[in-house]
């Protein structure tokens, strides 16, 4: 399916949503001191702002795969080392960790649109043992991940509910040709998970819709990454479909808000395979161990600051996994973030 055909049947789905429940009604704004006016940390684009109005943010994620996945079980060495088509992988992953610094800035300059911008700062760790001799590495990849950008075109809004699109593109910025030394004595290029970008332009179209009463508010967002064509390697990374859901309560004079969320997610598998990975080592440089359906579920937590400092945290937990071939299990992960509204 080309990139026009993707970016088509996802806006086909979007129009999916009624919004005329918000045709109508004062286009006065949420108020900006509530603090469930925003969704859980984790939804990206989640919010429009006033003309001329700003935002600087910053966000930390650290979560980790540990233990393996078949399918939708659970899975075990022995499997984790043995090739789809037959044969063995040389070494096994055990386990792997990412952490991600997200820097972002909004800017609006009229009411109807907001521009986005998020760069990325990536560190990752994957411990993997050689079967042979049991002898164990922890692989290292860390730098700018892709950069992406977007704009915001708010579609529908009055007292008790906004509705607005997204259309946005992922600038390949990370590097996808990451090394390190396994157990030989030269660097070798790492898995897929350990690069630090997709290596293609990415196109990144969602809808975002949010309801709010005086003592609870609640949301949804659907959205997509389509990759546009394949890399300078000679692959591409699956598309991603995610839907987005939340629930809201908030209290202490609306300054603080306690959520409980979900996000249900496909990613299909990779296309192609990198063709600096001349020998696959394991099931992490295997393109047929890639592409996933899966549900977590969260709970989280915003509060406002008087100037206008905004704090948040969501703890995420993997409730649904169901992967191709072996894959590490995902562990929970964790995000924190701070923004700044002007």
């Amino acid at each position: 399916m080309n990139i026009l055909n993707k970016v088509l049947l996802t806006l086909v789905l979007l129009s999916g949503i009624n919004i005329n429940v918000l045709a109508d009604g004062n286009p006065s704004e949420i108020s900006k001191t509530r603090a469930d006016s925003h969704a859980p940390i984790s939804v990206m684009g989640d919010h429009t702002h006033g003309k001329g109005e700003s935002m600087l943010s910053y966000r930390y994620m650290t979560m980790g795969m540990d233990g393996y996945q078949s399918g939708s079980s659970s899975s075990n060495y022995t499997k984790a080392r043995s090739k789809p088509l037959g044969g063995y992988y040389m070494t096994v992953p055990e386990e792997m960790t990412m952490n991600m610094h997200m820097i972002g800035a909004m800017y609006a300059p009229s009411d109807d649109i907001t521009l986005m911008m998020m760069g990325t700062y990536l560190d990752n760790e994957m411990k993997v043992k050689k079967h042979s001799n049991n002898k164990k590495r922890t692989l290292e990849s860390s730098g700018l991940g892709d950069t992406k950008v977007s704009i915001l075109k708010r579609l529908a809004h009055n007292d008790n509910g906004k509705l607005h699109a997204t259309l946005g593109l992922s600038l390949p910025t990370g590097s996808i040709s990451k090394k390190d030394v396994m157990f030989g004595s030269k660097e070798e290029t790492l898995g897929y998970n350990m690069q630090l970008g997709s290596g293609t332009y990415d196109a990144l179209p969602g809808l975002t819709y949010a309801y709010f009463e005086d003592s609870y508010s609640y949301g949804a967002q659907i959205s997509s990454v389509l990759r546009i064509g394949k890399n300078s390697k000679d692959y591409a990374l699956g598309d991603i479909y995610k839907t987005n859901i939340w629930f809201a309560i908030p209290f202490n004079d609306n300054k603080t808000s306690v959520s409980i969320a979900s996000e249900f997610k496909f990613q299909g598998k990779i296309s192609g395979s990198h063709k600096d990975i001349k020998t696959i080592m394991s099931f992490a440089q295997d393109r047929d161990s890639s592409g996933s359906k899966r549900i977590d579920v969260s709970i989280g937590a915003n509060h406002v600051f008087p100037n206008k400092v905004r704090a948040s945290v969501e703890y995420i937990m993997p409730t649904y996994n169901d992967v191709n071939s072996v894959q590490l299990d995902a562990d929970n992960a964790l995000i924190f973030g701070l923004g700044f509204a002007y």
